[in-house]
């Protein structure tokens, strides 16, 4: 690594054994505090602090991400479902994860439960609401007879 005219570190930092251990034990946990993570590689807490800016300001370390507990998003279906203005939860395969029908009085009433009740839920990072201003429904079903289709199976990879 070497220093511009500002005497700003730049280009990437030596990538030696200390360094490929410090970011390999940053992707296992990179909340870890400094002087844990000092102790766990054997250095310093300074020589540990530095070498971690280092590789921040040369980009070694591009960022910091969560790891998401799929479990725990998951689980919005078993939230949404006993809540009394909910009819239906669709689980959906668009740009949303779920689609949630309800049935409330008036739209202040709609924005009421988007806001105090759907946005609250902690895995929640959009919300669309739309107004549905009839519902029809064919009733009864018709029951429909099984046609052999005229297209060709897709074979499946691994078949």
């Amino acid at each position: 690594m070497s220093r511009n005219s500002d005497g700003k570190m730049t280009g990437m930092p030596n990538l030696d054994e200390t360094n490929r251990r410090l970011l390999l034990e940053l992707q296992k946990n990179a909340r870890r505090s400094n002087r844990e993570l000092a102790r766990t590689l054997r250095i310093a807490d300074s020589t540990c602090l530095e070498r971690v800016r280092s590789l921040q300001q040369s980009r070694g370390i591009a960022g910091y991400a969560a790891e998401v507990d799929l479990e725990a998003v998951e689980s919005f279906r078993h939230f949404g479902l006993p809540l009394p203005e909910v009819l239906d939860v669709f689980v959906v395969t668009v740009t949303s994860d779920f689609q949630v029908l309800v049935a409330v009085q008036d739209p202040q009433r709609l924005e009421d439960f988007v806001l105090d009740r759907i946005a609250q839920y902690p895995s929640v990072a959009d919300v669309h609401a739309s107004l549905v201003y009839e519902h029809l429904r064919r009733q009864p079903v018709e029951i429909l007879e099984s046609t052999p289709s005229r297209r060709k199976p897709t074979p499946w990879i691994g078949s």
